[in-house]
């Protein structure tokens, strides 16, 4: 536990000491306090009234997605090419001709890295519910959960794509983990609108036929869309018998164990 927490430690101080991180969550910052013009005034739409507060209420939930979809590409970034930097130059020799396991200094590594991408995300979400406290006076307890539940996210992309990026080149690895992140968001987005009373009606028992890929994909969108309704007390119908949480569980429990395999047999 010890040497883990070193690799955390020293993983987390080297990625935040860079400033391009600063500079990527200042911009992030800037463009989340661009919300604050929604929370002012009111709004008539299709000639009904509509409230600032309620206009607020459905911007924190759209920037909370576009946040946490956002928060999946930081971590690709800082985790493209790590672990391939570090056998190149020489660092996970040194690191590894300590008493420090392959075992260790894996698990050290992608934890740091995804302490770090969380702390980007989070920070984030709430910058967000201080803007809607601040302007309306309304607390989102749940946003913060549903932050917290989307972390999950954040881990099965930090570890996917050192997987990928320790085999295949930089541009590959991110070309295919984002298709991996697409193709799901896709599905689950069109699943979320096949769910509405006006396709139910129209597709009838169709819209009960879902291909067993689609149920076995990884959920990350479907993780996100369920983070939600913990923020509106909303039911969201996701698909399968399975809860999108428990399958992205299984994916990061998955990945994790092949790329540990795969690193214990690489010549340093």
């Amino acid at each position: 536990m010890r040497n883990f927490k070193k690799i955390f430690t020293y993983t987390l101080v080297d990625l935040v000491h860079h400033k391009s991180f600063y500079i990527m969550l200042f911009i992030s910052i800037c463009f989340v306090l661009l919300l604050k013009g929604c929370y002012k005034g009111d709004y008539t739409v299709n000639g009904q009234h509509v409230s600032g507060n309620a206009v607020a209420w459905n911007a924190s939930i759209i920037a909370f997605h576009i946040v946490s979809a956002g928060s999946l590409l930081i971590a690709l970034l800082l985790s493209l090419g790590v672990f391939k930097r570090d056998k190149d130059d020489g660092s996970a020799a040194y690191m590894l001709s300590k008493p420090i396991s392959r075992f260790e200094y894996v698990c050290g590594k992608i934890a740091g890295i995804w302490a770090v991408s969380f702390l980007f995300m989070f920070v984030l979400h709430v910058t967000i519910v201080i803007i809607t406290y601040v302007n309306t006076g309304g607390l989102m307890p749940g946003y913060l959960w549903a932050s917290l539940m989307c972390s999950l996210n954040v881990f099965f992309m930090v570890a996917l794509v050192s997987l990928l990026s320790l085999i295949l080149p930089d541009f590959a690895a991110a070309f295919v983990s984002l298709g991996i992140v697409a193709i799901g968001y896709i599905s689950d987005i069109i699943y979320k609108v096949a769910q509405s009373d006006l396709l139910k009606t129209a597709l009838g028992a169709m819209q009960n036929h879902v291909s067993w890929w689609r149920i076995a994909w990884p959920k990350v969108c479907a993780l996100q869309l369920s983070a939600e309704s913990l923020i509106d007390q909303s039911n969201y119908p996701f698909m399968g018998a399975v809860h999108p949480a428990v399958n992205v569980c299984i994916y990061c429990g998955v990945v994790l164990t092949i790329f540990i395999a795969r690193f214990s047999r690489e010549e340093l």
